[in-house]
């Protein structure tokens, strides 16, 4: 059975529980009538700039809904320009992490966070947005201030958890994540969070507990469900892993790491065509996370499809988080598809790029040797040798690489 587990490590992505928001009611109310009575309610009109923005957030809804991801961008930023509150960030900054653009969500959130510097359910969700960008000091700074002016809110401590559980400090980041839990015992986002605090210290077990534990308090937790697939899954479990995932990506389907972690699983049972379009639906709703389209690539590569494979690779190199290690399947997809000319000249531009990386060379040795170069393939797959010989990863590679060399010496008569 071909397996990623080999070619990739499944490390679950750092995905929180979005944190509830603290709706505002406006209560409209009349004037008293001259003969002492009261006048009826009217709902008075919008301003126009509230109106106006009201019409732009509908119009990035549909623009994200039909895909146009950008477009929605756009149109949540206009509105955002006319009336900046976060009944109209928060679904924005959703939309943004959901689609892998963490760097975007923090810029929006940044903006808010300066304007409403009490607000504490904006500067959790803030807080958020910046652990999903990994930049895990400022979100503990951010939920620090949160826990000052608001004591009592647990969103607060699990924000702060979570930055430190990220930063290294897993067991600063338990203590807030169990204080969290316990301040709102039956919440079942902050048992998800402070299951993953205990998954980050090596305690699969209790962390397991909470995660059931946060499914029975509602069965549709789309991040409950996903986590346990994913523990499961680094437990040996495929069957339940997929279970869970799979339910997780019915509750939620524009769950990307739901879809992607179930690629895995899938891939690890062998059932590599569901792997694939379970692969994709992961890559095309994080279209800029370079790791999801290289594992599409290599369920397209395991499933026999060169060409389509090249173009997945090409993708998870172009994106804002590109996935180096996909230079050298795109050269093994072109010449798995018989277009070893095409393969040479992306492999030399790709070390003209990066000079240090062995397994172009190994690439471009076998991309010669197929052109009937067998010098310069004897060359490139000798440098690959000499700085692969260390790697104990390189090990079969290096011995197809000897013979290899063996081969194309005795066809090109070559000492």
């Amino acid at each position: 059975m071909t397996t990623l587990r080999r070619l990739l490590a499944a490390a679950a992505l750092a995905t929180r529980p979005a944190l509830p928001l603290v709706a505002a009611a406006a209560v409209m109310t009349g004037a008293p009538a001259c003969n002492g009575g009261a006048k009826p309610k009217v709902k008075q009109p919008k301003p126009k700039a509230e109106a106006d923005a009201a019409d732009l957030v509908a119009a990035a809804e549909a623009a994200a809904k039909a895909g146009d991801i950008d477009g929605a961008d756009a149109k949540y930023r206009e509105a955002e320009k006319l009336d900046l509150k976060l009944a109209i960030v928060k679904p924005h900054v959703k939309m943004l992490l959901s689609h892998g653009r963490a760097p975007a969500a923090v810029e929006v959130m940044l903006g808010y966070y300066e304007a409403n510097p009490s607000d504490t359910n904006g500067s959790i969700l803030y807080a958020n947005a910046l652990i999903a960008a990994k930049d895990f000091d400022k979100a503990a700074e951010v939920a620090g201030e949160v826990i000052e002016l608001a004591p009592t809110d647990p969103y607060g401590y699990a924000a702060r958890g979570n930055a430190l559980v990220g930063a290294g400090r897993a067991e600063d980041g338990l203590e807030d994540l169990r204080k969290a839990s316990e301040m709102a015992p039956r919440d079942g986002d902050l048992l998800v969070a402070y299951g993953l605090g205990l998954k980050a210290i090596g305690n699969v077990g209790e962390a397991a507990l909470k995660l059931r534990a946060a499914i029975e308090l509602v069965p549709e937790n789309a991040l409950a469900n996903m986590h346990l697939g994913i523990l499961r899954r680094a437990q040996d479990d495929n069957d339940e892993g997929v279970s869970w995932l799979t339910k997780a990506t019915k509750f939620d389907p524009t769950l990307a790491e739901a879809w992607y972690n179930l690629a895995l699983a899938q891939n690890d049972m062998g059932d590599n065509q569901e792997a694939e379009r379970s692969a994709q639906k992961a890559a095309s709703l994080a279209e800029t996370s370079g790791q999801y389209w290289y594992v599409y690539g290599e369920m397209l590569r395991i499933n026999e499809k060169p060409d389509e494979a090249a173009n997945a690779y090409e993708k998870a190199l172009a994106v804002p988080q590109p996935f180096a290690k996909a230079a050298e399947k795109i050269a093994k997809a072109m010449t798995d598809a018989g277009r070893h000319a095409d393969a040479e000249v992306f492999l030399t531009n790709a070390i003209t790029k990066n000079p240090t990386a062995a397994g172009l060379f190994y690439q471009l040795g076998f991309a010669y040797g197929a052109q009937k170069k067998y010098q310069l393939g004897v060359e490139a797959l000798e440098r690959y040798l000499v700085m692969a010989a260390k790697d104990p990863k390189e090990e079969a590679n290096r011995n197809r690489a000897a013979a290899e060399i063996k081969a194309l010496k005795r066809k090109g008569n070559l000492r």
